[in-house]
């Protein structure tokens, strides 16, 4: 039932927002109904985060509800005034019809392949599962910080608190919020490139079988298509040693760690792309807003299909320079610095080159106006995402900054399998263009430029890197993987267009190479069934499947924890912080706060290093941690428990495996006992 609820949410968000998104997008034949769900639920949430930030409204289901159905009552009051109704009169019912009924399949199927393995534990996931968990228990943002108890959360949280907040938004818990809005994702991240590469190339040829045909490939080619990796070791492989008579399987994740790990050298990197992170789980940052750059780059290509439609007329330069698109276009990079910071510049270069080329292309030889015009939508679009950041950006300190030259690159034959395939399609398509001696359509353009801002995006790790904590054989790891994932996206919608585009030339050798191309791009598609099987295992019986409730990592991974963690969960309704033993990264450690949201003192060392870089605050905490556990200084122990304002101790079976010699007996002398199994867990609550 919670599942329906969502998906029913997300449609009323979608209808909701139709007379704005529906004016933006007038071009499309669908008036981008898709793209209104992504619209809808980005600035339904943007609105609330500022009226929440601002202590305005605080963090409820009630206030969520009113946000929205405000909105949503603005934009139907607008309807009028927009003459939206006039402009849906002629939508094409039986496209938006068919996209609908491809994202619930989507949408509902993933759900249902999700719950064979819904567990939010392993790589990243329990992050992500405890920022949802800290979220929902703030009632205001920024949410405190799950694993630096006292100080707020220092990381781009906005793609986990999208999830919070559409979990309050429906009313589901947080364990079945993780795995919806994983099946959002999966959802959206291929039909908003279809809905765009189609309208791409419906404009090209004013036909509907090519748009079909480039819609498809350009959803297959985002979502679920692997790299060159997958065709050579996923499928020759595979071949040449069953022919041998050699044992080999191929293990999915290895598309993403082969630079540098395959042969083991010391310039590991990490390539990884969203059929990936739509398998593994983690709803990190640059997953979540996969949904928000594609929406952001259709609305780029709404600005230039207006003035392809308007002929060089004008409006006048203060409406151009503040036109809906340039406004929404400086909005959503803004928020993306909350979001995946990596997407405020990338996307802010993306859509500035496709309203700059477009400026050009009408201004002619008037530089003098095109001039005033683009510097003018620059700035205005800079100008308003930085307001648009600002309740972010006030209590947020950067990370990292600084950039430098690499010392290392990666060898030719790895770059061409890992985007081998890319940059053939889209020299392929350059080559068509070149050979026609008409002017360059709009779509074409539009295209052009993504796969150009996309190249460039894969060159520029071999290039520069910017400087985190990560060094020595990881110092570039962070920087390809932030930049290639979105140089992958747009691959994906460039591919989907590029081989149709190719199929229609009349040249046989550039047709010959386009379905080459195609043929390929279809081979790399077989990357996601092979990693579901990996992964959930036989996802068409049923009896494998366990449920859709991501928190069900506590019963099956911490058994002897399931208690404590409930009985915490059902009694502490505030923030309190409660004391649990700190480890690394990628570990079991921290399994309280993350499945409750309570601050503790200190967790996974590494991710609040390149978080806050202190290490010596870090190291201060964790020797307190120990002294609290271990110490036989009753005095010792009260101050510190004062210092860090604990509220509940917990003990537990990694609590004693990392502290061997833990005085329980001094412990229990700190207050009184709040919860015990009777065995070796129990909380105290400190008095």
């Amino acid at each position: 039932m919670n599942v329906l609820i969502w998906y029913i949410m997300l449609a009323l968000l979608g209808a909701g927002f139709m007379p704005l998104t529906g004016f933006i997008f007038r071009n499309f034949r669908d008036r981008g109904w898709l793209f209104s769900k992504a619209v809808g639920m980005f600035l339904t949430v943007f609105v609330f985060w500022c009226l929440n930030t601002a202590r305005i409204i605080r963090f409820t289901q009630t206030s969520c509800l009113i946000v929205g159905v405000a909105l949503i009552a603005l934009n139907l009051a607008a309807a009028r005034f927009l003459k939206t109704d006039s402009l849906t009169e002629s939508a094409d019912v039986r496209l938006i019809v068919i996209e609908e009924a491809a994202f619930a399949v989507l949408f509902f199927a993933w759900v249902w392949m999700i719950g064979y393995k819904p567990a939010a534990y392993g790589t990243e996931k329990f992050m992500d599962y405890g920022f949802i968990t800290a979220a929902l228990r703030s009632p205001y943002m920024p949410f405190a910080d799950t694993w630096y108890g006292g100080e707020p959360i220092n990381y781009y949280y906005g793609g986990q608190f999208i999830a919070a907040f559409l979990v309050r938004f429906s009313g589901v818990t947080a364990g079945e919020g993780y795995t919806l809005m994983r099946a959002t994702i999966t959802a959206f991240s291929a039909m908003l490139p279809f809905s765009l590469v189609y309208q791409l190339l419906f404009d090209r040829f004013l036909e509907p079988m090519p748009a079909w045909l480039g819609g498809v490939l350009g959803a297959l080619g985002t979502a679920f298509c692997g790299n060159g990796h997958y065709v050579i070791y996923g499928i020759i492989k595979p071949i040449i040693a069953q022919f041998a008579g050699a044992d080999y399987s191929y293990w999915f994740p290895n598309s993403t760690r082969y630079i540098g790990f395959d042969p083991d050298l010391p310039d590991k990197t990490i390539h990884e792309y969203p059929a990936y992170s739509t398998v593994l789980g983690d709803l990190h940052a640059h997953y979540i807003n996969i949904i928000f750059v594609v929406a952001v780059t259709g609305i780029a290509y709404t600005y230039m299909q207006r003035l392809t439609k308007e002929k060089g007329r004008r409006r006048g330069i203060v409406l151009e320079i503040l036109s809906p698109e340039i406004v929404l276009i400086g909005i959503f990079t803004g928020v993306f610095r909350w979001t995946n910071f990596w997407d405020f510049p990338i996307y802010f270069v993306v859509c500035g080159a496709m309203v700059f080329f477009m400026n050009l292309r009408r201004s002619g030889k008037d530089y003098k106006d095109f001039l005033i015009l683009m510097g003018g939508q620059a700035i205005a679009a800079f100008l308003i995402g930085t307001l648009a950041a600002l309740p972010f950006t006030l209590s947020f300190d950067m990370i990292s900054s600084e950039i430098a030259p690499t010392h290392s690159h990666t060898m030719v034959y790895q770059f061409l399998i890992v985007w081998g395939l890319p940059i053939f399609i889209f020299l392929v398509y350059g080559a068509s263009l070149l050979t026609e001696k008409q002017k360059m359509k709009t779509p074409d353009l539009a295209v052009l430029l993504m796969g150009l801002c996309a190249l460039g995006l894969i060159f520029m790790p071999e290039v520069i890197y910017v400087k985190d904590i990560y060094s020595g054989e990881h110092y570039r790891a962070n920087t390809m993987f932030k930049l290639t994932y979105q140089a992958f996206i747009l691959f994906g919608m460039m591919m989907g267009y590029a081989v149709v585009r190719t199929l229609r030339m009349k040249e046989g050798l550039i047709r010959g190479l386009g379905l080459a191309g195609g043929f390929l791009l279809l081979m790399t598609a077989g990357y996601t069934p092979k990693s579901v099987q990996s992964w959930f295992g036989n996802v068409l019986d049923p009896a494998g499947r366990v449920n859709t409730d991501a928190s069900v990592f506590v019963d099956e991974s911490f058994p002897e924890d399931f208690g404590a963690i409930s009985w915490l969960n059902l009694n502490v309704r505030d923030q309190s912080v409660v004391l649990e033993a700190p480890g690394d990264s990628y570990t079991g450690y921290e399994r309280v706060s993350v499945a409750t949201g309570l601050p503790t003192v200190l967790g996974w060392y590494v991710h609040e290093w390149l978080w806050r870089n202190d290490v010596a605050a870090l190291n201060e905490r964790a020797a307190d941690i120990e002294k609290i556990y271990t110490s036989s200084d009753a005095n010792e122990v009260s101050g510190l428990i004062k210092k860090y304002n604990i509220s509940y101790i917990y003990i537990g079976k990694l609590e004693r495996e990392k502290y061997p010699a833990l005085n329980d007996k001094l412990l229990q002398t700190m207050g009184k006992v709040a919860y015990s199994d009777g065995v070796t867990t129990y909380i105290m609550k400190v008095q």
